[in-house]
């Protein structure tokens, strides 16, 4: 199961409602939803959205609306009216743990071969708000995963991949099992497939980051980094590819702590030299006052014995 979601900056209720009401069949009960909207007629149902978005306050690059796919794909066990009641019940649990009070409305559109989904025009705002509704980033993830759970309990037979509450091992396996099937088929690994392999073995051949930067450079790729976000661009087809998304994280840890370990032995390696020189001139310094120390107890003495002797001479006089 796929949930898209794409945000607008302008009105166009109308021109994304007739867009969903177009591409759909129309052909069953289970074609067309709404949440919270009391008109029928396409024309009322646009004026209802458009009225309710009046009430927002104006701001520069604020949301009107929402436009969101809900999609899963053919099962082998159902029909396709089966399907269609299934995902007509998927999509109103959807819409009232992601906008309870938004006004929703959408067609189912069967038209793929390998899939049927669900378009909704979303209000930004809640009934009579005059703010947009807050969802942040890790609540619309949560309404997705609870979505997506919903959706493997209740309907195993819709044989739907678990992929947002999917593990990191599930993931991988997943990635192994699509280059395997595409290699069996007589085709060559996707584009996502070849740089990921290309930086595995880039990764585990290198013993520092120059060396890594070296086999960049001779497989045409570049890396670029923007935050804390790493990532690789294919220079032949300016494709960008994240280091998290290739699950290559590990590997990358790796050669920097290799790089580092080398960096502290150069380091030491050159402050040995220097150490020793600060010893050498240290003990010269040392030579230098103990010669100088025993030169000034000398002449004391001396003077000393000069004076002795003159008395000693007086008195034989």
């Amino acid at each position: 199961m796929i949930i898209k979601s794409m945000s607008r900056k302008s009105r166009s209720f109308s021109q994304l409602y007739h867009y969903m009401k177009n591409g759909s069949s129309r052909n069953s009960e289970y074609d067309f939803f709404t949440q919270n909207i009391y008109a029928r007629k396409d024309k009322d149902i646009v004026a209802e959205f458009s009225a309710n978005a009046q009430k927002v306050r104006s701001r520069k690059n604020g949301n009107y609306l929402f436009h969101e796919i809900i999609s899963i794909t053919k099962s082998s066990q159902l029909t396709l009216e089966q399907e269609k009641q299934r995902l007509f019940d998927i999509v109103q649990r959807y819409a009232q743990k992601r906008c309870e009070h938004n006004l929703v409305t959408g067609y189912l559109h069967d038209e793929k071969s390998n899939n049927v989904h669900f378009h909704l025009m979303i209000s930004s705002n809640e009934i009579d708000s005059s703010k947009n509704q807050r969802l942040t980033k890790f609540e619309f993830d949560k309404v997705k995963k609870e979505t997506e759970k919903y959706v493997i309990e209740t309907y195993p037979e819709l044989e739907q991949d678990i992929l947002l509450n999917a593990t990191h091992e599930q993931k991988k396996q997943k990635q192994s099992n699509k280059a395997g099937e595409v290699q069996r088929k007589g085709g060559r690994l996707e584009k996502k497939e070849k740089i990921t392999q290309t930086l595995r073995d880039i990764f585990s051949q290198s013993q520092s980051m120059n060396d890594v930067f070296t086999s960049l450079a001779q497989q045409n790729i570049e890396m670029y980094n923007r935050g804390n976000t790493i990532g690789f661009i294919t220079n032949f087809d300016n494709k960008k590819y994240r280091l998290k998304t290739l699950g290559l994280e590990e590997a990358f840890t790796q050669i920097e702590s290799l790089s580092s370990q080398s960096k502290h032995k150069q380091k030491d390696e050159k402050s040995a030299p220097l150490s020793k020189q600060k010893d050498d001139k240290s003990q010269a310094n040392n030579d230098e006052v103990e010669r100088r120390k025993a030169e000034m107890e000398t002449q004391p003495s001396n003077k000393k014995d000069n004076g002795n002797k003159q008395n000693n001479n007086d008195f034989e006089r």
